[in-house]
């Protein structure tokens, strides 16, 4: 035993003195960033902001630095053997790259700037697992199925190094009443996710000229694809496509969020083929599934694109519409390819993946230029159709505008607020800001939109005082959770309560002798009181009556959310105690 823990020691150390020989760039960037991480984890609230944020942003350099490190290597390990001053011309460019990066491109961490570094990192990594393949070598597929595979596995050896070492320490701290600070567990995950992780599976990544054969398919990987994910595939494929019948029947085309659903299955689709393309000749099933899937799946891409498109032309394109289209267009292509293609060589979709997660965000075709554009002109639009443009510059309407178009302005300007600047909207006034959308356009401004959701809350302070419950006779409790209806022992009277549709039905002896839609009520009591907290017993209290029973109902805790501009109201939590009063005594 004692031999089997040295040699498993010794093997280990072995691997990670080579990742560090091989790719000592990518390790050392790796410790430095964990050096960062730590180091901001025990000292950031004694830092300024501005010393905050550099050093979070000189840790995301340092980690875009990693895969771009990784890439240059593989590089240098494809072509021929290059003079050590080339090397350091490319290291040196790389690192000017970065650092302007930094300066110019990473200033905030707002939407663009997260967006770009996340869809660069992308790109980078893409480039790391395509680069040793690139061009003609054969068994890409299980290249890229080795490196999935060793990270999960290496994921799973940092998680289980960190629960051991987080245990050991836990066990230490309470017998020994050491006082531990509980950041030590945060710098024991830094050091097992950010250095032990990345050494290790660098360790194991093949070399140039280490070729991997066709056997070496994963067993497990096998049986989870060709038995499960696939069949879980055509099953969905199969709900999409009725949904897809239900839409040409009602002539209703679906919100945005049918588009997402259908890029992320038919992304699933994409990597599902890829993953099987070693195994088409070998297996049956396998060989069908990417003859006919790809084929099967473009009228819904057709569908997607469809539904988006609507979604542009009513409220023009954002950096989510974008992305949803470029990714969409990189699925489309990758379907066709599969399904037209004579020779297939899967190495060209994570090229064309890279390249497209890297076009996405750099350029005057970016996501970010187009849609600034896009938002540009539809403002223009809403302004000029009510005459609100002269000599360049913004004037009121010389009438009341719809609500809808208030609110659309509104949140045009919003979104440069938030994702952009108000500078990049033009018409506007120099140094124009939202306090003074009344003064500038006649109006206020207008929260929410067609398809938002204002969301309101309302609930009894808990020391709230007696309640005068006059002389009601019967009472009933519907604030616990699953409550739906409740009876009383005297008079058969029961009250039924049907939570999804605000229904409440009173019945004596099963004949109903009052209804109500709650949904009314307590709509009526959100407009009187306009999302303002705390709430007294009075504004939560509705009190009604017919030729049967008074009823009181006294709300605690009412949540729900209505429609920007149709109104629509949806309670999605209430609780209420409810009174009863007969008109006639019960028997």
């Amino acid at each position: 035993m004692k031999d089997k823990i040295t040699s498993l020691v010794k093997s280990l150390i072995n691997k990670l003195l080579s990742s560090l020989k091989r790719f000592p760039e990518a390790i050392l960037l790796a410790a430095s960033v964990v050096c960062i991480l730590i180091y901001v984890n025990h000292f950031g609230r004694d830092l300024t902001t501005e010393t905050s944020d550099m050093l979070r942003r000189t840790a995301m350099v340092l980690a875009l630095g990693i895969p771009l490190s990784l890439c240059l290597k593989t590089m240098f390990e494809r072509i021929p053997p290059l003079k050590g001053a080339v090397r350091a011309y490319f290291y040196a460019g790389a690192a000017l790259g970065l650092l302007l990066y930094g300066v110019f491109l990473l200033q905030d961490f707002e939407m663009v700037s997260v967006t770009r570094y996340t869809a660069l990192s992308m790109a980078f990594y893409l480039a790391f697992a395509f680069i040793p393949y690139f061009y003609k070598k054969a068994n890409y597929e299980l290249y890229v199925i080795k490196l999935f595979t060793d990270f999960f596995i290496t994921f799973l050896y940092a998680a289980v190094l960190f629960l051991g070492l987080s245990a050991m320490l836990f066990t230490v701290d309470t017998l020994f009443s050491l006082e531990i600070s509980e950041k030590l567990y945060l710098d024991i995950w830094l050091i097992a996710a950010g250095v032990f992780a990345p050494a290790y599976f660098l360790a194991d990544i093949p070399g140039h000229r280490e070729k991997l054969s066709p056997d070496g398919y994963p067993k497990v990987l096998k049986v989870l694809v060709l038995y499960i994910v696939m069949p879980l595939i055509i099953a969905y494929s199969a709900i999409l496509y009725v949904y897809f019948a239900k839409i040409i029947l009602t002539r209703q085309w679906p919100d945005g969020m049918v588009s997402h659903l259908v890029l992320w299955y038919s992304m699933v689709g994409v990597f599902v083929l890829f993953l099987i393309h070693p195994l088409r000749k070998s297996n049956g099933w396998s060989s069908t599934f990417t003859s006919y899937f790809p084929k099967f799946v473009i009228p819904l891409l057709v569908m997607m694109f469809v539904a988006m498109g609507i979604r542009i032309d009513a409220y023009g394109i954002t950096e989510n519409r974008y992305f949803v289209i470029a990714a969409g267009l990189w699925v489309t292509g990758s379907m066709l390819y599969y399904a037209f293609s004579r020779k297939v060589r899967n190495i060209f979709l994570p090229v064309l993946l890279a390249v497209v997660a890297a076009l996405s965000v750099t350029g005057p075709w970016s996501a970010y230029s187009v849609s600034r554009m896009s938002q540009n002109t539809r403002f223009e639009d809403l302004l000029q159709k009510h005459e609100m443009i002269e000599d360049g510059g913004i004037v009121k309407a010389s009438e009341d505008l719809p609500e809808e178009d208030k609110r659309e302005i509104s949140a045009i300007i919003r979104y440069f607020d938030r994702f952009h600047s108000l500078e990049d909207l033009r018409c506007l006034p120099e140094g124009f800001t939202t306090e003074e959308m009344e003064e500038l356009f006649g109006f206020g401004y207008a929260y929410g939109n067609i398809n938002q959701r204002n969301y309101f809350h309302y609930r009894l302070p808990d020391n709230h005082a007696l309640i005068d419950i006059g002389d009601y006779d019967y009472f009933c409790d519907f604030s616990m959770s699953g409550r739906s209806d409740c009876s009383g022992t005297a008079g058969h009277l029961s009250v039924s309560y049907f939570a999804e549709t605000g229904k409440l039905q009173i019945f004596d002896r099963g004949n109903e002798i009052y209804n109500a839609d709650l949904v009314e009520i307590v709509s009526g009591i959100h407009k009187g009181l306009d999302n303002e907290n705390p709430v007294s017993i009075d504004e939560m209290t509705y009190a009604d009556r017919n030729e049967n029973l008074e009823v009181l109902y006294l709300f605690k805790r009412i949540n729900g959310w209505e429609n920007a501009l149709s109104g629509e109201t949806k309670i999605e939590i209430t609780d209420f105690f409810l009174f009863l009063k007969p008109a006639v005594p019960v028997e």
